[in-house]
């Protein structure tokens, strides 16, 4: 019976084209992609969440204090915080006569508390985004420089076609480009898994949904062979995301004119890898080429298929980021500034600084890889 549930699954007729069976990936002088290969991801992605908790303790933080990102102490009141955490952020006037009478406090000191205290809980999440900006900014400048490294020599950025010529019987999987495919898997898993306790933001769905169909892609992609174009599919969505999460960390320390910079490259390198690149040269050449070059499929229910319409979801989400990094360009070519990000975080929306700094840039949502 469990033979049987597995011959489904399997189905040739649905993995692969006409051409080619499953023995065509047994291991042989040339080295393929194997579905064991990817049995380790689930204990590599607790490597990378304990690897995230120490640098976020260990690197992270020290940056954000060098960066001046720091949480502002405030005199300890427990009536007051408790009226803070329970009831509300912003007495009343009576409410804050009350409170002034049963801490002796004056009123002037009462709400000078609450001030500090609003400006405190801003600072607490500003330290939490930043160090969650710092690691994935970490991460993606590690991926991207190993992925360039890579695969610039391979020539198959320069021509697409090369992706597919000689499929799968003549395409030996290099060991690094195997271990390239685990651990962005693998990380891309870490982040589904934390995304219910990072900072929540308002594309939350449009997230998890991104990160869903990463691993999917990933790891449908490997099983059926086709590891050449999924590499330089994730390579090209990690040239844009270090440069986001960079500026969104300037953002937070209010070094204006560094956050302003490095926003436009990433708008830019946003632009010609996931609005040019992606669509024009990978997509076109993958339906183009596919069939000729790889093997005729039996009909559009097939992984190959399913896999290239993933890739147009995905494509989807880069024109809906991308309306909205085009508002954002919009802004600050009539403001001067990059303003507010249209996808900013829910806590951050109803918390200003007493300072009255209504121009803190806000650049506080990521758009991500293979995405």
């Amino acid at each position: 019976m469990f033979e049987e549930i597995l011959d489904i699954i399997w189905d040739e007729h649905f993995w692969l084209p006409v051409e080619f069976s499953w023995d065509d990936f047994k291991k042989t002088d040339i080295v393929r992609p194997q579905l064991s290969d990817l049995y380790i991801i689930p204990l590599i992605t607790i490597f990378f969440l304990i690897i995230r908790f120490a640098f976020e303790r260990f690197i992270a933080v020290p940056i954000c204090k060098v960066l001046r990102i720091i949480k502002v102490k405030s005199d300890a009141s427990k009536l007051c915080e408790e009226i803070f955490i329970k009831t509300t952020q912003y007495p009343s006037d009576i409410l804050m006569s009350e409170i002034s009478v049963q801490t002796g406090w004056s009123i002037q000191k009462c709400s000078r508390w609450f001030n500090k205290r609003r400006k405190q809980s801003t600072k607490a999440s500003l330290v939490k985004k930043s160090k969650e900006s710092c690691w994935r900014c970490f991460v993606y400048i590690c991926f991207f420089a190993y992925g360039s490294y890579i695969l610039i020599p391979t020539g198959w950025i320069w021509d697409i076609k090369l992706c597919f010529v000689g499929f799968i019987k003549h395409q030996e999987l290099p060991l690094e480009f195997k271990w390239y495919y685990i651990l962005e898997t693998s990380f891309y898993t870490s982040l589904l898994c934390s995304q219910f306790t990072d900072t929540k933001r308002k594309d939350f769905v449009q997230l998890f949904v991104h990160h869903i169909l990463t691993i999917t892609l990933l790891s449908g992609s490997y099983i059926i062979g086709h590891f050449r174009i999924g590499s330089i599919i994730i390579w090209l969505h990690d040239a844009a995301d270090y440069w986001l999460e960079a500026a969104k960390v300037a953002n937070y320390a209010k070094h204006q004119r560094v956050c302003d910079t490095l926003f436009v490259v990433f708008a830019l390198t946003f632009l010609l890898t996931r609005w040019i690149y992606f669509p024009v040269w990978v997509l076109y050449t993958w339906m183009r080429y596919n069939t000729e070059l790889a093997g005729h499929l039996r009909s559009f229910f097939t992984a190959p298929y399913i896999l290239l319409g993933a890739c147009f979801v995905l494509f989807g989400l880069h024109l809906f980021w991308g309306y909205l990094i085009g508002k954002m360009v919009y802004k600050f070519r009539a403001a001067g500034k990059v303003e507010k990000d249209d996808r900013s975080d829910d806590e951050q929306s109803n918390l200003e600084s007493d300072d009255g700094d209504k121009n803190l840039v806000m650049i506080n949502n990521s758009i991500n890889k293979i995405d």
